[in-house]
């Protein structure tokens, strides 16, 4: 595979936004409770209707946010949340199809450290094809980058 030097140093991938529609659906209908309870003055009802509505558009907001999930480079891979591991210490790593009934998932599995990282693609904002390309890039940018490292003399 040659080099493409279209992708940069580093390749951050972000978590797909949610598509938890129901709760911000859920979230707008108890606010028309607010309102119902506000005009038959019932304060306390209309206090806990307003209080699940925020909860709910709230959790709604949270889900659609995008967030980093995979930081990736030639030095090699972080799960965010957890250490950087070196490609030199990733092993197994793969692109795992699983069918279950009707669903078909891709997982992206690899081993650091006798950790097993398990990442389901759906998840991620990038297809199983492109996440297969970038990490093929990256490992062997570092697998360039040791060879020049062992074959320059000692000074």
């Amino acid at each position: 595979m040659s080099d493409n030097n279209n992708i940069p140093h580093i390749s951050i991938i972000n978590t797909r936004p949610s598509d938890q529609h129901l709760l911000l659906l859920g979230g707008l209908g108890t606010f028309l409770y607010v309102i119902y309870f506000l005009i038959r003055t019932e304060y306390i009802s209309s206090a806990i209707c307003l209080f699940t509505s925020i909860f709910l558009i709230y959790q709604y907001l949270e889900k659609i946010k995008v967030k980093a999930k995979l930081i990736i480079s030639q030095d090699g891979i972080q799960v965010v949340g957890q250490p950087f591991v070196s490609w030199a210490f990733v092993h197994g790593l793969q692109i795992r199809p699983e069918v279950k009934g009707n669903n078909y998932s891709e997982t992206l599995v690899f081993t650091n450290n006798g950790r097993i990282q398990e990442i389901p693609i759906q998840q991620l904002d990038i297809t199983a094809w492109q996440l297969e390309q970038l990490l093929e890039m990256y490992q062997e940018r570092f697998r360039k980058e040791s060879l020049i490292e062992d074959n320059e003399p000692l000074p």
